[in-house]
């Protein structure tokens, strides 16, 4: 049946703008369709109706339920500050233009399976007291749940939004079901959730800034970049990266939006959040803010967790060849902030390679040396209580760089820094110990060349004459004091390095080689007996911090 303006006006008018049972089916409304103010007391049927024009259901009433099953709203669709007290039924509705159903009320239930919204969803400060169902819905554009409250279950399974998706000041008291996909910004900013949940999300980005989860959450993500800042978690939360499409109604739900990026999901930020209750589980950090985090030391980890690494090569000036200036490492994104600034806030030689911060950082909001020194022992002792030693020492090494390149350091601290670091990368470099010990030796070996071994001593003859058969003989001889002479060029002899090799490899394992040396050796080899042995120590223990499970 054709509805025009004139006649609806008329049709309101005669039943006072109180409908019994509403009978609208397959209706069509080419003009604007005003049911303003109007009160359904029983069912109001408005299923396959075709509103070519303007749907204005403002302050509408609905006693009973309202069912809009497969109607179709060409244009804009305003249900603004509607009541339903029986359920409503959109199932399989398209929505050609935005849909406003901002303050109103579901008190039986929403149903709004499969439905297609060309334009933006708006359900600022809704209230829906029973379950409200979105699954299988598509919003092309923004949808905004803005500061609406969901008494029961929340179900988006398979819900696919291609724009953002805003929930702040959102209130789920019961289970808010996924999977979601989001094309853009999936806002949960300052959300309240209240029941044991399972939420499955692929979206671009999440925010849960200043969230407020107050009971066990498991947040399985893909693709998104994760914000945390001030999130309140009052029981365990993990968050896990899952690494293939999420399975709904015997398939895959489609990720559109996101085809193409990498699933990874990322935290960018944990500043103000008390992280003793958080799992993480396969998630990208490389560039999360840790400063401002509390209780880091309790943070836990599961699979691979990716962190910030170093530059990886640089060239040299002179040959232009590739070589490797930074030892590869985890590091958080802090350290690459404060080394890609210079004195003066620009960048230099020393900074090329690291992440820099915002695009004009002031030097001050920038976390120093002594903040991110603090991040990286409570990222230490997070991995040490995992059993994860590899990946705590890493952070150590961290720790200990920035306790060296700190110019509140007392001087003489970051001198034994600076040597400790030079040797053998604060115990956790094999390599350069060994190359230091190597280098040690050939230095040694030289040394005792030149200036260590005295020249050979000549063999001592004792000459006399034999005394009666049976009396005693009494022999005193006298040796003399190791000698060198001659020009340092005689001095570079193969027997020489024999010698001097053999007393640096007794010095190596402490022991004493029984040579006969110069005063200058003797100090040589005392030297020697204790640095190279200490080198040694640390070669093996930084092998052992590499294999320790």
């Amino acid at each position: 049946m054709l509805f025009t303006r004139a006649l609806l006006d008329e049709l309101k008018a005669a039943v006072d703008n109180t409908f019994g049972k509403a009978l609208f089916g397959r209706a069509r409304f080419p003009e604007p369709a005003d049911f303003k103010a109007v009160t359904f007391t029983e069912e109001a049927f408005f299923w396959l109706a075709d509103f070519s024009d303007d749907a204005l259901f403002y302050g509408v009433t609905f006693n009973g339920d309202a069912i809009f099953e497969e109607a179709v709203f060409e244009l804009g669709a305003g249900f603004e500050d509607a009541e339903f007290q029986g359920t409503a039924w959109f199932q399989d509705t398209l929505f050609g233009s935005d849909a406003d159903f901002d303050r109103a009320t579901f008190t039986s239930g929403a149903l709004f399976s499969r439905t297609q919204l060309f334009g933006g969803a708006f359900f600022h400060n809704v209230t829906f007291t029973d379950g409200a169902v979105f699954v299988s819905a598509e919003v092309e554009e923004r949808a905004r749940f803005n500061g609406s409250t969901f008494g029961h279950d929340a179900v988006f399974a398979g819900a696919r939004f291609k724009g953002a998706a805003d929930f702040p000041d959102t209130t789920f008291t019961g289970p808010l079901v996924g999977p979601i996909v989001c094309g853009g910004l999936l806002d949960m900013s300052r959300t309240v959730l209240t029941c044991p949940i399972r939420i499955r999300i692929a979206a671009a980005r999440v925010f849960l800034q200043a969230a407020q989860i107050n009971t066990a959450l498991t947040l399985d993500v893909r693709y998104a970049d994760i914000n945390l800042l001030d999130a309140v978690l009052s029981q365990p939360v993990a968050v896990n990266f899952h690494p293939h499409p999420f399975p709904f109604n015997d398939g895959l739900v489609p990720e559109d939006p996101l085809t193409g990026q990498d699933p990874r999901p990322s935290i960018d930020m944990l500043a103000g959040v008390d992280v003793a209750f958080l799992a993480l589980s396969g998630v990208d950090l490389s560039a999360c803010l840790f400063t401002g985090a509390h209780h880091l030391d309790q943070l836990r980890f599961g699979g691979h967790v990716p962190f910030a690494e170093p530059p990886a090569r640089a060239r040299t000036r002179l040959l232009n060849l590739p070589v490797r200036r930074w030892t590869r490492r985890r590091t958080i994104v802090e350290e690459h902030h404060w080394r890609a600034l210079s004195l003066h806030g620009r960048r230099t030689e020393q900074t090329r390679g690291w992440q820099p911060g915002p695009a004009h950082p002031d030097p001050a909001t920038v976390p120093g040396p002594k903040e991110v020194a603090a991040a990286y022992r409570q990222l230490r002792k997070a991995l040490e209580d995992g059993k994860n030693e590899p990946g705590a020492a890493d952070f150590y090494y961290g720790e200990m760089e920035m306790r060296r390149l700190d110019h509140d350091t007392p001087f003489g601290e970051r001198v034994l820094l600076h040597a400790y670091w030079l040797v053998s990368g604060y115990g956790l470099r094999a390599s350069r110990a060994l190359a230091a010990l190597g280098v040690a030796m050939a230095v040694t070996v030289v040394l005792m060349m030149l200036w260590g071994l005295p020249n050979p001593t000549p063999k001592q003859i004792a000459t006399g004459s034999m005394p009666a058969p049976g009396s005693r003989i009494h022999l005193v001889i006298d040796k003399s004091d190791p000698v060198l002479s001659g020009p340092l060029s005689q001095r570079w002899t193969a027997n020489r390095a024999k010698d001097a090799g053999h007393v640096v490899l007794n010095s190596v394992v402490f022991r004493s080689s029984d040579q006969d040396l110069t005063t200058v050796g003797t100090w040589i080899e005392m030297f020697s007996r204790f640095s190279e042995p200490v080198l040694l120590g640390l070669a093996a223990l930084a092998a052992r911090g590499r294999i320790k499970r």
